[in-house]
Order: structure tokens, then sequence, then C-alpha cells
């Protein structure tokens, strides 16, 4: 069912909030690899090391000012400075292709380390990217049963949409199943990380309505 506090829906979405979306997602993945290489029931420390520094290759500012940058050395990442007031079609494959490097490397680094779940990849990465995504450097990922983005075709708003909920959605699944883990020390995984940081609900096209209501609507 449509929710009227969706800033985000299939027929369209302000670049304001595309860019503030997209801030959210990255900062919350920074955020729990930070978060397990401190938690001390988690035995890796190469989280943020791992997921975050040697993969994000950008700088996105959102509409508040907040701002987040990493630049990778490898040569094979295209960089991307991204703002309420400009997001070109490069930077959202771009940036596409990195969230989905970053969760399936997170998830699977979760299921070699000792933990008391060993689903998180089949769970959080394999059952919600049903789309696939192909980098400026013909690099590929993704499951591909609903649509594939890539840097010689036009993007598919709806189906652009449709990916972001499911990315919202991956972070939700996550962080509950971080706080449900045994394992692991800490258990407000959720809510720092999803419940406090995506402040902004979206919808896809099959009217599921993901992340968190925002005190005020933003057109």
């Amino acid at each position: 069912m449509s929710n009227k506090e969706a800033q985000i829906k299939p027929t369209g979405m302000s670049q304001r909030n595309e860019v503030d979306l997209w801030y959210s997602l990255i900062a919350a993945v920074k955020g729990i690899c930070e978060k397990l290489d401190d938690d001390d029931g988690v035995p890796l420390t190469t989280y943020e090391a791992n997921v975050f520094t040697a993969i994000f290759n950008g700088h996105i500012e959102d509409s508040k000012g907040n701002r987040i940058i990493s630049r990778v050395t490898a040569k094979d990442r295209f960089f991307y400075h991204v703002s309420p007031t400009g997001i070109s079609q490069a930077a959202r494959i771009t940036l596409l292709y990195d969230f989905f490097d970053m969760m399936e490397t997170l998830t699977e680094q979760l299921d070699t380390d000792t933990l008391q779940g060993l689903n998180y990849e089949a769970l959080v990465y394999t059952a919600l990217y049903l789309w696939k995504v192909t980098n400026q450097k013909g690099s590929t990922l993704g499951n591909g049963v609903e649509y594939w983005f890539n840097p010689g075709g036009v993007l598919n708003m709806k189906e652009y949409i449709n990916c972001l909920a499911a990315m919202v959605y991956s972070i939700h699944v996550l962080t509950d199943k971080l706080d449900d883990d045994t394992t692991v020390t800490d258990t407000n995984y959720e809510a720092l990380w999803d419940t406090a940081t995506i402040l902004m609900q979206i919808e896809d096209s099959k009217g599921n309505v993901r992340g968190n209501a925002l005190t005020k609507f933003m057109p």
C-alpha cells in the first residue's frame, strides 16, 4: 500500500532526496563496518578496510552539508562527486556498482567470520540484489533477475527506484540480523545504522515502503 510520507516513489524523486538517500546508504555501510571492527564479539577487525576503504571511491555531499569522501588508489575505479545540485548517470551507475560490491564483500566476510549466523550473504545480498550492474570498466555484479544497469544504456527510473528500495531494505535486514546474532556483542546495529540513519521512505513499484519516516515531509 502506498505511504503518503514516502519521499521517493515509482513516479519519481527530487535530486535532493536521491542524493540524501545515497549519503545515508553509504554512511550506514561505513558505520556498520566501523562498529563491527570495534565489537568485542566479532573476531575480524578488517571490515572498514575491506568493505569501505577498498571499494568506495567518491565524494557525496547531502542537502545538510554532510560529506563522506574516500578515494581508492586502484586505477580501475571511477571517482565521482555528487551533491544535491548534481549527479550524473555515470555516477549513478558507479554508485550502484560500488554499493553492490560493498554489500557482497561485507556479507561474504561476515559468513567467513566465526559468528553464530552463517547465511548473511544468502539473506542480505543474494535474496535482495536481484539486478545486474556493470561499471565503467566493464565489471559486472548482481544476480540479474530484474534488470541490467549498464553505462551504455538509458537508466530505467522505475527499476532504479526499485533497486534503491531493495538496498534500503537490505540495511534493515542486515542490522536486524546482527542484533540477533548471539556472537555479536552489541545489539544496537539497527537502532544506529538503520532507524537513526535511513531517515527517508522509499516506495517501490509493488507498493512496498522501505526506510524510516521523517518528522517533517521533504518534497
